[in-house]
């Protein structure tokens, strides 16, 4: 359904679904089987960019997340097979449902909803409920060479996609190192507009995903303690 939805809303190219089959009725696993679509990972390529070719890089993927983002639903909360919302609820009660789906741990889990619920104040103006990825890293946008030019292929792996607030993919992003620079904001905004309060946002997103991901490496403790001391939380030393 997303596959078809994001291949007729925007233009960003979409492999063609030849099966898919989530019964178990047949075979001890889910498949999804998609026509190819040739492409070399983000992580992989940005390194073999010149300056202007990265520089038209995030243009391209600034102007694709705004073509997701531009899809929008009656609703937030989580999408059923055909495409529809499950539910109707504001905001902040899809995104506290959302959070205690995603995070195991329910000392974290409770962390983040006491943070949501101290900062309520700043959701209640969210309204538009629009395609959210929410796991846009290195590894799932695809660029092409062709011509003499890097292209963006496609972006893969909508499992986690939502209808949600689009600030929650824009946040990550930010987090994660080399996926916007100065090129990917204009781009964006040519489509998707940024809202002033997503400044005050970002870190109670970028939370939510590091406490759901969790991994005791070094660089990710680092940056969940940069984000409770933004907050005002206490350190967390550790995420067992």
């Amino acid at each position: 359904m997303l596959h078809r939805l994001v291949a007729a809303r925007t233009t960003i190219p979409m492999p063609e679904v030849l099966a898919v089959n989530m019964s178990y009725q047949t075979w001890p696993w889910w498949y999804l089987i998609k026509m190819h679509i040739p492409g070399q990972e983000w992580a992989v390529v940005r390194g073999q960019m010149s300056g202007e070719d990265l520089s038209g890089a995030y243009r391209q993927i600034g102007n694709a997340v705004a073509q997701l983002h531009a899809i929008h639903f009656p609703a937030f909360g989580e999408l059923d097979v055909d495409g529809a919302v499950q539910g109707d609820r504001p905001y902040l009660a899809a995104l506290a449902e959302r959070a205690q789906a995603s995070i195991k741990s329910a000392r974290l889990r409770d962390l983040f909803l006491s943070v949501l619920d101290e900062h309520r104040h700043l959701f209640l103006d969210v309204r538009q409920a629009s395609l959210c990825h929410e796991d846009l890293h290195h590894h799932n946008i695809l660029f092409q060479y062709r011509q003499g030019q890097w292209r963006l292929a496609t972006i893969l792996d909508f499992d986690k996609a939502w209808a949600g607030h689009h600030e929650i993919d824009l946040a990550r992003l930010d987090l994660w190192k080399g996926m916007t620079s100065s090129e990917f904001w204009p781009s964006y905004e040519a489509t998707c507009r940024i809202e002033p309060q997503y400044e005050q946002r970002r870190p109670i997103y970028q939370l939510l995903w590091c406490l759901e991901y969790a991994q005791p490496t070094a660089e990710h403790l680092a940056d969940t303690q940069r984000l409770c001391a933004e907050l005002g939380l206490p350190r967390l030393e550790r995420f067992e």
